[in-house]
């Protein structure tokens, strides 16, 4: 009974959200494309009336001939009152700061009431990169991408961080997961934790080295002290600091610094199927060293 209950609940919800898109100009389709503790993200139309009144829906469905986007949907009723009051803002101003550049994924419009909050965004409709990954693994029977498609994919993800920090926002979360893939693919930043404006991270950067204790008889490397973190180095941010791991991954299929067991060597590696990057340090049918 709880599970019939439930279900009706969740189709009662979803038909609601269906009429509030449309009453917005967008036809909510039930396809799911992703999900959160508090949100879900479908795909949806835009009206071709709904096109005509929003100049960032014009302009950028124009160039890719469709009229799909992606509205996410965020249960603000049911989320922590943080999330609401200050991280769901963040993301949204966030996502203004950074508009019209091609590897960021665009937002179009928001909008919302008393039990939910929508963004309309743009559609990367071949998913994110870590699937591309282990396609591309598994069909060349060798891990990571072809070289030339490993540079074009980083020369985008550096050209859209660039883009980020030059517009006062760090993005703090850069990993396969966030970085995803058009139908053309064209490389598309987006985050699944809010990003941080460039002043609150330099000021949360402030205060963190302020109340860090004045260790004594630090370790020290041969040439003098260890290197600060990277958050801690003057002019550089998180999203530029991972962008090393993000090559390795792209390249090799393994991140830095959590890469394949020591005993496995590239031939063996190599020659294996079946091996796969599943998330930033995890690997699964690990290979054996002969």
């Amino acid at each position: 009974m709880k599970g019939n209950s439930r279900r009706k609940l969740d189709q009662g919800t979803f038909m609601a959200q269906v009429r509030e898109c449309r009453d917005k100009g967008y036809l909510l389709s039930p396809k799911k494309i992703g999900s959160g503790a508090f949100s879900k993200v479908y795909l949806a139309y835009a009206t071709q009336e709904r096109v005509q009144h929003n100049p960032r829906l014009a302009s950028d469905l124009r160039g890719k001939r469709h009229s799909m986007v992606a509205i996410k949907i965020v249960s603000t009723a049911e989320a922590p009152v943080e999330l609401a009051q200050k991280f769901l803002p963040r993301e949204i101003s966030s996502l203004n700061a950074t508009y019209k550049h091609l590897n960021v994924v665009q937002l179009y419009e928001t909008y919302h009431n008393s039990q939910r909050a929508y963004l309309v965004l743009e559609l990367a409709g071949r998913g994110d990169l870590l699937e591309h990954i282990n396609t591309v693994s598994d069909h060349r029977r060798c891990p990571g991408l072809e070289e030339k498609e490993a540079h074009r994919l980083f020369w985008q993800l550096v050209s859209a961080v660039a883009h980020c920090h030059s517009s006062g926002v760090v993005h703090r979360d850069l990993k396969c997961e966030n970085i995803l893939l058009d139908d053309q693919g064209f490389l598309k930043l987006t985050a699944d934790n809010p990003a941080e404006p460039r002043e609150d991270f330099e000021r949360t950067r402030r205060l963190r080295q302020l109340r860090r204790p004045q260790q004594q008889g630090t370790p020290k490397s041969a040439s003098g002290p260890a290197p600060p973190p990277p958050e801690a180095r003057p002019g550089r941010g998180a999203g530029s600091a991972s962008a090393g791991p993000g090559l390795q991954s792209i390249a090799k299929a393994s991140p830095l610094r959590h890469g394949p067991p020591p005993l496995c060597s590239p031939s063996a590696l190599r020659s294996a199927p079946g091996h796969r990057l599943v998330s930033r340090g995890q690997w699964v049918d690990r290979v054996e060293a002969t």
